[in-house]
């Protein structure tokens, strides 16, 4: 069981590690003291990954300029059973350091509109689930 240590203080995002990891299905909470009339949790975060395999890469990415040279629309085909989308872009191929993140239910296209005039970019997407991070999709270059 993870606690905070003494002396006890309020921490909004305390990160609390477990001594060894532990092969779980559930997590519950156990709350000690308020010091208010209600208990209110905004956020709870459980790290991990479920058994099997990452999702395959998605596949017939594609990748055009708009009109206004600032803005692209990337788009992808759906991967059974993923979660969500990692579309990632850069200036050079190895050098993908910019990302949205799209949920599966928010669909297969995301327009990006965070590039610069007269530079070529480079462009992938990774899919992911409970099991992992798939590997990156074909990168494309995108003039």
């Amino acid at each position: 069981m993870a606690q905070t240590e003494a002396p006890r203080r309020d921490r909004p995002n305390a990160y609390l590690p477990l001594a060894m990891p532990a092969r779980v299905r559930y997590v519950r909470y156990v709350h000690g003291h308020v010091g208010g009339a209600h208990l209110a949790i905004s956020d709870l975060r459980v790290f991990g990954k479920a058994d099997g395999p990452a999702p395959r890469a998605p596949r017939g990415v594609s990748a055009a300029r708009a009109a206004d040279p600032r803005q692209m629309t990337v788009r992808w085909r759906a991967v059974p059973g993923a979660v969500g989308y990692n579309v990632r872009w850069g200036t050079a191929p190895d050098r993908l350091n910019s990302s949205y993140q799209v949920f599966a239910d928010q669909g297969t296209a995301q327009e990006i509109r965070a590039l610069n005039r007269g530079v070529s970019y480079h462009v992938a997407v990774e899919a992911f689930d409970e099991r992992g991070v798939s590997v990156l999709s074909q990168v494309l270059a995108v003039p």
